[in-house]
Order: structure tokens, then C-alpha cells, then sequence
């Protein structure tokens, strides 16, 4: 089972984004999911122990350019299937599929 925060996963969701290009751009999305700041440490720190765990790996010296990871595209599309089904409730009224399916969590780095 995939071990990640709530905020680790939704900055590996966030870089996983083709629309992030700055860092300001991460930050801002981060910002307005959570409905409050996020500094760029708290970033970079997530960032490290999602490294050290082989989820994302370093793409160059700015947040955005980190890419996801095989590894980390699995963990992040069970985590979300998981979180889908918790919010379901065991009812069955979500499709947790294509729900998953509308996910952008594709962007790993050519060398991964």
C-alpha cells in the first residue's frame, strides 16, 4: 500500500498537471485546493520524501519540473481509487473507473 500524506498526494497529483508551469503556478493550485498558503518548503519537503520513496524523481532545480515516477503513477491512481470508493461509501453510486480514467497522472519522465 502506497504510504503518502494527503499533501504529498495532492502535489504528486498537481505535477502530474500539463498545465503547471512555474513554480507559482503549483503554488497557487496547492493553495487553492487546501484554501490556504502553501510555502514552497512545505513543497520541497514533500517533494524529498516523495524521492526517497521512488514516487517522483527530480527533473530540474524548479518544483514543477519533477515528474512522477512508474512507481508513482501506480501509487497515486490506487490512492485515488481508494479515496473514490471511501467517498462512495460502499454504496456503488461512483464509478470508480472512469472517474480514475479522467485522472491526469500520465506524465512520467522519459527516463524513469
Amino acid at each position: 500500500m502506497p504510504d503518502l500524506s494527503v499533501f504529498e498526494l495532492a502535489v504528486a497529483n498537481a505535477i502530474s498537471r500539463q498545465k503547471i508551469s512555474t513554480d507559482e503556478d503549483l503554488q497557487e493550485v496547492l493553495s487553492d485546493w487546501f484554501q490556504r498558503k502553501v510555502r514552497v518548503p512545505d513543497v520541497s519537503a514533500a517533494l524529498d520524501t516523495m524521492i526517497a520513496k521512488g514516487i517522483v524523481r527530480r527533473g530540474d532545480e524548479t518544483l514543477c519540473e519533477y515528474r512522477l515516477t512508474p512507481h508513482g503513477i501506480d501509487a497515486v491512481t490506487s490512492l485515488y481509487g481508494g479515496c473514490i470508493r471511501m467517498i462512495d461509501r460502499g454504496l456503488g453510486l461512483l464509478n470508480v473507473s472512469m472517474i480514475l480514467n479522467l485522472l491526469t497522472t500520465t506524465r512520467e519522465s522519459d527516463d524513469a
